[in-house]
């Protein structure tokens, strides 16, 4: 059986890497793909580097080569990282998507890919056992910039337990 490749975004990695779990996205079970544009994304960023590191330090993370676009996610005006992240897992049958951006979600469903986003990071992560409560976990990513209505969180956390 092949192994699951998530491919990922720098929303999710940069907001993880400021609360401290990136380690997190172990809630994915098989390989995760970043894209060259998403670490040069994420680098530029305060604490970048350090989450570089922590990211590309995790045994089932790969740093993958930017490609050139199909013409039809090119015509979506993405980001360089989002265009990557979903040309990739197009181009090479990706299993998922981790991406937070909305536009860049309606394109990823526009492709046929399977989309989780940041806050579906922790609530797997918390599905997994490997963190005894989301919410603190939500609470810290609200904080440091993460988007989230009430409802969704309050949907989320009931659908693990909180």
């Amino acid at each position: 059986m092949v192994p699951s490749r998530s491919v990922i975004n720098a929303s999710p990695l940069i907001l993880l890497g400021k609360v401290d779990q990136i380690h997190l996205l172990g809630a994915l079970a098989g390989q995760i793909a970043v894209p060259r544009s998403v670490i040069r994304e994420v680098s530029a960023k305060p604490d970048g580097e350090r989450s570089v590191q922590t990211l590309t330090a995790l045994e089932f993370a790969i740093v993958v080569d930017d490609e050139i676009p199909p013409a039809n996610i090119l015509s979506w005006d993405l980001g360089a990282g989002e265009t990557q992240v979903i040309s990739h897992a197009v181009t090479h049958s990706a299993d998922r998507v981790v991406i937070d951006d909305l536009q860049a979600r309606r394109c990823a469903k526009a492709m046929g890919l399977a989309i989780i986003g940041t806050l579906g990071i922790v609530g797997r992560a918390k599905v997994a056992g490997l963190i005894d409560r989301a919410g603190p976990i939500i609470q810290k990513l609200r904080e440091t910039g993460l988007y989230a209505s009430d409802e969704i969180v309050q949907s989320l956390l009931r659908e693990v337990g909180e």
